[in-house]
């Protein structure tokens, strides 16, 4: 059985979750962690902003066929429709400044390595 929309949304927002509880209690041992942890946030946010595209445009197809109505509060759709659409456009814009300022993260983590322990401080027993 294959996965819906549903499901695969709470499985986004779970990963996301073990990812901020692991950086919480382990955190980064070495910087190459940084790198691909950076990499993988990087093309999320970047995922983020044609996942809201593509819920907008489902939704403008939804109204297009006439299978919208407002809810039992009597909102006029029309406006329910005009505030998720000024949402959405916000929130693609946040994730495409999102996506470039993590691509700017990754950049510069790459460019940070281990700086060497001097040899008299590598042994314990300082032999």
């Amino acid at each position: 059985m294959t996965e819906n929309i549903e499901q695969h949304a709470e499985g986004a927002a779970r990963s996301l979750v073990e990812l901020v509880r692991a950086l919480q209690y382990r955190g980064v041992e070495y910087p190459g962690q940084a790198h691909s942890v950076h990499s993988y946030l990087t093309r999320c946010a970047g995922e983020l902003r044609t996942a809201i595209e593509l819920i907008e445009a489902s939704v403008q197809q939804l109204q297009d066929k006439g299978q919208l109505m407002s809810d039992y509060r009597g909102e006029p759709l029309d406006d329910v429709l005009q505030r998720f659409t000024e949402s959405s456009d916000a929130a693609k814009d946040l994730a495409g400044e999102l996506h470039g300022q993590l691509s700017t993260a990754y950049s510069a983590i790459g460019r940070v390595a281990y700086k060497e322990q001097p040899a008299e401080q590598q042994s314990p027993t300082g032999s």
